[in-house]
């Protein structure tokens, strides 16, 4: 009978490749050896690296989270794709994330249960259906902010929202100027005139 293919790569060592924008850091690391167990030196960089970086506050991380992201990555190296993930928020304290808008007040952050994230050169969508076949917890895809959440809760799927014209963060990245520059047509006549094909 042939094993499970999420047993086959958890049954080695296992590293991830982690990189915190936000922080400016990185690391690559074993928090996982065969035959021996849990790395604890590995274990705390990954505690680090999924920090509340607003609060500094580091917690324990659910050790199944990172399993999560490792099958992820073995997954991709397996294929030849880019593997390096890019942490956007991993655990948050409940201050910091009822300060966010849209945030759940019963997050999975809070409990150290998740994380958002993407892969450079790897599409959110196809990061996201790659999370759901591993079959564990939550996913959801936020196309227009190009990153997938996961976590290691129920297992359950959704879509973030798309960003409408009525609320007011959708344009919050542009300044006046960038607009002006967006809207700039030199081949926008001053006073246009309908045209019948």
């Amino acid at each position: 009978m042939q094993r499970d293919w999420r047993a086959v790569l958890l049954d080695r060592d296992r590293f991830l490749d982690l990189e915190r924008p936000q922080s400016g850091e990185k690391a690559r690391f074993y928090y996982y050896r065969k035959g021996v167990g849990w790395d604890q030196h590995g274990y705390a960089i990954a505690c680090t690296l999924l920090r509340d970086v607003v609060s500094k506050k580091t917690v324990q991380i659910d050790a199944k989270l990172l399993d999560l992201l490792w099958i992820a990555s073995a997954y991709l190296r397996v294929k030849q794709l880019p593997a390096k993930i890019l942490i956007n928020s991993g655990y948050r304290t409940p201050e910091f994330n009822s300060s966010l808008e849209g945030a759940a007040l019963n997050s999975m952050h809070v409990k150290a249960k998740a994380a958002d994230i993407r892969i450079p050169g790897v599409g959110t969508e196809p990061l996201a259906n790659l999370i759901k076949v591993i079959g564990v917890g939550g996913v959801g895809t936020y196309i227009a902010k190009k990153f997938v959440h996961l976590d290691v809760g129920a297992v359950r799927s959704w879509r973030g929202a798309v960003l409408l014209p009525h609320q007011d963060s959708w344009l919050a990245g542009y300044t006046p100027d960038d607009l002006d520059r967006l809207f700039a047509r030199p081949d926008v006549p001053e006073h246009g005139r309908i045209v019948y094909a």
